[in-house]
């Protein structure tokens, strides 16, 4: 992973963290954004993952299901953002 391709990521990640704690309706394609940034790299999974949770539940609702899956969510990107920051640390080229 470039540097350039981490500070995106890590960018990308940021934007749908604060949409889902603001249960934004927009988080779920902030994800899939983030996904697609991702794809091919190191924390790719764990933000397709998100993504795929995302799309499939109403993360906006207020229901226990949904708050439940916004945390999972919410995890999954704080790993891959983790991820991102350490190749960053590491002097990523």
């Amino acid at each position: 992973m470039t540097a350039i391709e981490a500070v995106r990521l890590v960018a990308a990640l940021a934007r749908a963290e604060i949409a889902l704690v603001r249960k934004d309706p927009v988080a779920a394609a902030l994800l899939a954004q983030a996904a697609r940034d991702a794809d091919g790299l190191t924390p790719g999974p764990a933000v397709a993952a998100a993504a795929r949770m995302a799309r499939d539940v109403d993360l906006s609702a207020d229901a226990p299901a949904a708050a439940a899956t916004r945390k999972v969510v919410q995890a999954l990107c704080r790993v891959a953002a983790q991820d991102a920051q350490a190749a960053l640390l590491r002097g990523a080229p």
